[in-house]
């Protein structure tokens, strides 16, 4: 199974949108209703991201893979030297706190944790999905309501389109503005729940080998060009 190739995936819908969600620049440098992203708080952000959907009409809104962003702005992030992480290795869903969350594929609970350090993942769940005996590749849900660590358990198995999770609010949920936090892996190198969703620049190339676009895994992504390294 190639899970860059939409052609190759029957995917449920992770979260059903209501089918007008834009795209964020939240790329190194970008405004939102005027206003410069970078440095602000999470609830100022999070108050410019929900003027702005609301402004096109919705209550969705999709962010980029392979963005470069600047949002990341703590120790958290430090990489080797001056070299940050700044590179974000997934796609994100920006909607309302208690939005429920579906596993696009049948799967078991590989992982399942709180990462609750400032600006982390918060609420964290890990699916591996076998597509022949023996091979498999894992998504990633970041950003979590905290229910979900005692609605799921390591082991269980998920059915396509099954509720899993619904997208968390701040403080809970890393300190973001609420939002989904989607990752393809394609091997988890025994990094666990420690596994990153933002890398360095120097390093992307490899991290981003690990972590494909998971733009198949969203069916609305097929109108919007998520992938930022594609459209720059």
């Amino acid at each position: 199974m190639n899970i860059v190739d939409r052609s190759a995936i029957d995917a449920a819908p992770i979260i059903h949108t209501d089918g007008k969600a834009i795209v964020v620049d939240l790329s190194t440098g970008s405004r939102l209703r005027g206003e410069a992203i970078s440095g602000l708080d999470s609830e100022r952000l999070g108050r410019l991201l929900d003027e702005t959907m609301a402004a096109a009409g919705t209550g969705f809104a999709f962010g980029r893979y392979a963005e470069p962003r600047e949002v990341y702005d703590n120790e958290h992030f430090a990489g080797d030297g001056a070299d940050r992480r700044t590179i974000h290795m997934g796609i994100d869903l920006f909607c309302a706190a208690g939005t429920p969350v579906h596993a696009p594929l049948a799967g078991r609970v590989e992982l399942l944790a709180n990462n609750a350090r400032e600006l982390d993942y918060g609420p964290l769940l890990v699916l591996r999905h076998e597509y022949t005996p023996g091979e498999s590749f894992y998504t990633l849900y970041g950003h979590l309501g905290l229910e979900v660590l005692d609605a799921l358990e390591i082991g269980q198995n998920v059915a396509a389109g099954q509720p899993i999770a619904t997208v968390g609010s701040p403080p809970q949920n890393g300190n973001w503005p609420p939002h989904l936090h989607a990752q393809a892996i394609l091997d988890l190198l025994d990094l666990g729940t420690d596994f990153p969703g933002v890398a360095c620049r120097s390093q992307q190339d490899y991290w981003l080998g690990l972590s494909p676009s998971p733009a198949a895994l969203f069916p609305e992504c097929a109108r919007h060009e998520l992938e930022y390294l594609q459209c720059n």
